[in-house]
């Protein structure tokens, strides 16, 4: 039995016991194991799979229990199954391999939680033949420190803030400093500015209901004013409440303390005004107050009873549980010493899928601040995103791990959020508010800010929202990313302003296309091994290959281009021979201006090896190496065009003249605006041709067949590798007129030896164009003299080869072409 002791609370009068939690937290529940069983064989027919399943259970039911283990349930028990059947086989697809061919996922009906009797037995259950892997329940504890709770929150006076946005009395009066940090004049007297840059970043998102953000956590208070809300044609805004512990029965109310603050920090309406005592809190992702209710909240429960404990399985369930209902990211603010390798197979499956999971660094800070903390350690290979806290005056907070994978930190001390509006478990009732310190507080910063990026940019997924916030966050100690700090602390607006909406987002996998023999040594996988294989650790005399593949950018792309390798569809390694746990890895290795390499590792073991998987390559062979990849970067998108057009008669006709005015935009820019009259049966005329930024154009009808007819407006991006257009048409008629002979043009001397003169109908547009159709020069000729001569030079200056060229005249009395043949 764990030693026990007494979780207090700050309060002005007394420390009040909250609830019981345990003294080692770093511990596995040793009476709990997590079991793997092993996939059918490659070659069984799919028809066959589901029989192999069943079969399986109950051969290893039967045997575990004659054993004394009992099996109690497997991860995807009472999930929801039409989200885990749309999930299974995405991933695996991407792989280029068979449903049980992508080595870094989780199955979830193969994975089970059992009971055993005596821990002694843990060696034979793991020797069991249909077990491909065993390892302890791992404990995980609540990141707040134990004496932080403050629940004196009176009212103060409001700081000098503007009236307006937001109306939240706590945010209004300084107390939220993580959100608007006002310097020496706060209530913290901390450094202006030291925040997470909430005003900004509510500028351009303030969340969308769209996007569902999830805790897994001890529960949330499901009355609490701040979170619950009925949101228009959508309905509740907490929703999908879950229980995954094996006391489900309970449902999801928070009934410690620890849930509902940490949804607080990034759940909590904002601009809703005061509540209780006349106080109320903003959250990160709280939406406006008026139409906008912000991001969703789905509350997970992993804790049993009045604990403050979690377990690995219970946390790989709800992580399973917020991918299914399409959450966008989940929160976990709890942490432990030992790895598992369930947890870490879940965070794959789920970010692979579209729902990252934001895990608190720990609160080791002061005891063993490097040492790894988990499940927040996998951020390291880019599975999670692990958040640290920062205090009012832009430092670490001493208590914050900054062990292995440290991605930035957030404010964590004194944050001012919701808490139970109903009776602890120690029977005190307070009044919905509390400050509390730990990184269990920073980590839905973070949550927040991947709810914000997913609201203004839906596209993102996998680890965009860990490179974004990294890149986006304020530098910290020493220049550059560094071991306490991360890439610094959060700033939310600067991660939004990154990805503005002249950028565009591209995924895409690409296979390896090289591949290099290095050196050789022992390969060592801190973790059962890779995918089916259940054999040794460590493998001798591995060799070591290096796959690489160079892309081309897409040509959309035209400048502020960022490239990143992606963990889902990659299928290497790192190269260091020691690899802490097995893990997809790849970096970028070369650029140019419109291309990159990308490479990753594999390694060759021997084929006849006790345990080694099948062809000897691990991961796979380097014929299904691949990379998966985002690029991010501004591009070339078609023009926005909006027409205003004049009033017209019935009909027009020859000599009419009317002025077409327009808006044209373009990430790039719009070279020409075009007019162009399309007659019924006739080919269509060029009425006039204007820059971009003109607003209108004059023009002026042509003779035309009578008729139906169409007015086109088109703007035009003629820059970068391909042309983009965009048009706007009308329907005109056209009257029935007496019409000239067609216009001509006259060019003397033909052929030319050194300059001609080409003579127009009237006033247009005069190009010239050689054999192979590329434009040589072009002139605007006037009214007064509808001539020009040219000089056999092109637009450049540069004397035009001899040949045969063409004369091309567009204007409102029509078109007309002639040859010219010049001679040296």
């Amino acid at each position: 039995m764990r030693a026990l002791r007494t979780l207090r609370i700050a309060t002005p009068a007394a420390l009040v016991a909250l609830a019981l939690i345990a003294t080692d937290a770093h511990l596995a529940r040793a009476e709990r194991w997590i079991v793997r069983l092993a996939p059918p064989p490659p070659a069984l027919p799919g028809a066959l799979r589901a029989t192999h399943l069943a079969d399986q259970r109950e051969r290893f039911s039967a045997r575990a229990r004659a054993l004394g283990v009992t099996p109690l349930r497997t991860l995807d028990a009472d999930l929801p199954a039409a989200g885990l059947a749309g999930l299974s086989a995405a991933p695996r697809a991407a792989a280029g391999a068979a449903p049980e061919g992508n080595p870094f996922d989780l199955d979830p009906s193969r994975t089970w939680l059992v009971d055993v009797a005596e821990p002694a037995l843990a060696p034979a259950l793991a020797a069991d033949p249909e077990v491909l892997w065993a390892e302890p329940d791992q404990v995980r504890s609540i990141c707040v420190e134990p004496e932080s709770f403050v629940f004196d929150a009176a009212p103060l006076a409001a700081a000098a803030l503007a009236p307006g946005f937001p109306n939240d009395p706590m945010f209004r009066d300084t107390r939220q400093w993580g959100l608007w940090n006002a310097g020496p004049a706060g209530v913290y007297r901390g450094r202006d500015g030291a925040d997470v840059a909430a005003l900004d970043a509510w500028t351009l998102t303030t969340g969308s209901h769209d996007v569902k953000l999830a805790i897994a956590d001890t529960g949330v208070d499901p009355a609490h004013p701040e979170l619950v809300a009925l949101v228009p044609g959508v309905g509740e805004r907490v929703t999908d409440g879950f229980n995954a512990t094996l006391n489900p029965s309970v449902g999801y109310a928070d009934s410690f303390g620890h849930g509902t603050p940490v949804a607080g920090v990034f759940a909590a309406r904002t601009h809703n005004g005061a509540f209780s005592d006349s106080l109320g809190v903003a959250g990160l992702a709280g939406g406006d107050g008026a139409a906008g209710f912000g991001c969703r909240l789905v509350p997970i429960r992993i804790t049993e009873g009045r604990s403050g404990d979690a377990y690995s399985f219970d946390i790989a369930r709800a992580i399973l549980y917020a991918t299914a209902v399409g959450a966008r990211a989940l929160n976990l603010s709890f942490a432990g010493s030992g790895p598992s390798r369930a947890e870490r197979e879940a965070l794959y499956h789920a970010l692979t899928r579209g729902c990252v999971v934001v895990a608190a660094a720990g609160n080791r800070g002061t005891v063993a601040p490097t040492a790894p903390q988990y499940p927040a350690a996998y951020a390291r290979e880019g599975l999670c995103i692990q958040v640290g806290a920062s205090d009012a005056s832009d430092r670490r907070a001493a208590f914050s791990s900054y062990g292995p994978g440290l991605d930035f930190l957030a404010p964590g001390v004194n944050v001012w959020t919701t808490f139970m509006t109903y009776r602890t478990a120690a029977g005190v009732l307070r009044n919905g508010y509390a400050a509390v310190s730990g990184t269990s507080l920073a980590a839905p910063f973070g949550t927040g800010a991947v709810g914000l990026l997913a609201s203004l940019r839906p596209e993102l997924a996998d680890r965009d929202f860990q490179v974004l916030l990294r890149e986006a966050a304020d530098d910290l100690g020493a220049r550059g990313p560094d071991a306490e700090t991360g890439w610094g602390r959060l700033d939310v607006a600067r991660a939004l302003r990154a990805v503005p909406p002249t950028f565009g987002v591209w995924h895409d996998e690409v296979p390896a296309a090289s591949w290099t023999p290095l050196g050789r040594g022992d390969l060592e996988i801190g973790d059962y091994g890779p995918g089916s294989m259940s054999g040794p650790r460590l493998w001798p005399d591995a060799q070591l290959v290096e796959v690489r593949a160079t892309v081309a950018l897409p040509d959309t792309f035209l400048d502020s281009v960022r490239v990143w390798p992606r963990v889902g569809g990659t299928m290497a390694l790192r190269g260091d021979f020691r690899l802490g746990f097995f893990a997809p890895w790849a970096e970028i290795v070369a650029r140019d201006a419109r291309s990159f390499t990308v490479r990753g590792y594999l390694y060759r073991v021997e084929d006849d090896c006790d345990g080694c998987p099948d062809g000897g390559w691990v991961p796979l062979p380097p014929d299904m190496a691949r990379f998966g990849l985002t690029v991010i970067g501004r591009v070339d998108r078609a023009p926005a065009l909006a027409v205003s057009w004049p009033a017209l008669p019935a009909a027009l006709g020859p000599g009419d003249t009317l002025r077409v005015r327009f808006s044209a935009t373009d990430p790039d820019e719009v070279t020409a605006v075009e007019v162009w009259l399309e007659p019924a049966g006739a080919a269509p005329v060029r009425l006039a041709r204007v820059p971009g930024a003109a607003g209108s154009a004059l023009v002026t009808v042509p003779c035309a067949p009578p008729g139906a007819a169409l007015l086109r407006v088109t703007a035009r991006d003629e820059h970068g590798p391909a042309l983009d257009e965009t048009s706007a048409t009308l329907a005109i008629g056209l009257r029935k007129a007496v019409c000239p002979e067609p216009p001509a043009l006259r060019i003397t001397p033909n052929p030319v030896f050194g300059a001609a003169t080409i003579v127009a109908p009237g006033a247009g547009s005069l190009a010239l164009y050689d054999a192979a159709g590329r434009l040589v020069r072009r002139v605007a000729l006037e009214d007064e003299r509808p001539r020009w001569t040219w000089d056999g030079r092109d637009a450049a200056g540069r004397r035009a080869a001899p040949g045969i060229y063409f004369a091309r005249f567009e204007g409102p009395r029509g078109t007309a072409a002639a040859r010219l043949v010049r001679m040296d």
